[in-house]
């Protein structure tokens, strides 16, 4: 049964003309884009399949232009295979009628190193993915959109790309749960694994070179948005990040992440996209999965408390719910964005 429920955003873009072509995509007034992401979660895999194509079936009963893919390919404790997180999942990309912008999450890589998992080298798994995902200058699926690429030719940060339609610039970003792969404690690098100090330490030195890059692409991202005086700026990325009145200090109970400090491996993420939106006359919308619950909500404040108006993020549904949501982008309407839940069962 599908049941199909309409809830207008808190967030609003103001959408004009695309500057941006798609190869199979003409602009329009009005956009449609799919949002979803820790998907294919079951351990039968016939129930994999199934839910699988329901979503791929009802996606593409529906005129999407492109969709948002939040990350995590598989559960966190199947194994890490070439066909689990290659093969199997460019088939499911290709079987859309609508291109995908892919960003990457940490059940395909980052969590890798568990024994349940195979033991693999989650550095080594990334390395996978980018030359499978991200070596052509173009999205997912049969039918690509053009991106720009942070590099190229499946190289490290290449993952990172975006691209512009009806004057709203997507940006997908490389941040993973787990910390975002910076190992807070020992035994968060042991748990059940089989890494060695080395690889550990390994593991810390990849977030801090990535999460450079992150910054730099963000912030680009921004000044051509800034720029190009674009109505707004959608960002994907996996994790939930958890915002300031989220975390231990604000509500949050867990010593992973303790506050937005050096431990934690969001911070300096969530801080230039605070700095970057208080910044930004458009609208800010942030895409993410990771918690597995649909939820739309405006999470960001200014230093004096008050609410920062032009921000609005929205979580995917998944694990066992593999139910997507709509998103519409209407220039003439009042919000312009709004949201869809088109809940599976």
């Amino acid at each position: 049964m599908l049941k199909h429920f309409a809830l207008t955003a808190l967030g609003a873009f103001a959408l004009m003309s695309a500057t941006v072509h798609a190869t199979s995509i003409e602009p329009a007034s009005v956009l449609k884009v799919g949002l979803w992401g820790d998907q294919f979660y079951s351990d039968d895999m016939a129930l994999k399949e199934k839910r699988a194509k329901q979503t791929v079936d009802s996606m593409n009963a529906h005129d999407l232009g492109f969709t948002l893919f939040t990350g995590d390919t598989k559960n966190g404790h199947s194994k890490c295979t070439d066909d689990a997180i290659g093969a199997n999942i460019v088939d499911t990309f290709n079987s859309l009628k609508a291109p995908t912008l892919y960003s990457v999450g940490d059940n395909e890589w980052t969590d890798c190193h568990r024994t349940s998992n195979g033991g693999y080298n989650p550095l080594e798994r990334l390395s996978y993915l980018r030359n499978v995902f991200f070596k052509t200058e173009t999205t997912q699926g049969t039918h690509p959109i053009a991106v720009k690429r942070q590099a190229v030719d499946g190289q490290p940060y290449s993952e990172n790309s975006r691209f512009t339609m009806n004057n709203v610039e997507f940006v997908a970003l490389a941040v993973p749960g787990s910390n975002n792969n910076l190992i807070g404690k020992e035994k968060h690098c042991i748990k059940k694994s089989k890494r060695t100090e080395v690889e550990c330490n390994a593991a810390t030195n990849e977030y801090e070179a990535r999460n450079a890059k992150n910054i730099e692409w963000l912030k680009a991202s921004f000044k051509e948005a800034r720029d190009h005086k674009y109505a707004g700026i959608a960002i994907v990325i996996q994790a939930d990040i958890f915002f300031p009145f989220e975390l231990s200090d604000g509500g949050y109970k867990d010593d992973f992440l303790p506050s937005l400090n050096e431990k934690n491996g969001f911070s300096d993420f969530y801080h230039t996209l605070q700095a970057e939106t208080h910044n930004f006359g458009g609208q800010v919308l942030l895409v993410h999965g990771d918690s597995h619950y649909y939820k739309v909500d405006k999470p960001m404040y200014e230093d004096d408390g008050r609410l920062t108006a032009n921000f609005t993020r929205v979580q995917v549904f998944g694990a066992e719910d593999n139910s997507w949501i709509e998103m519409t982008v209407d220039p003439k309407s009042e919000d312009v964005f709004s949201f869809a839940p088109v809940i599976l069962q």
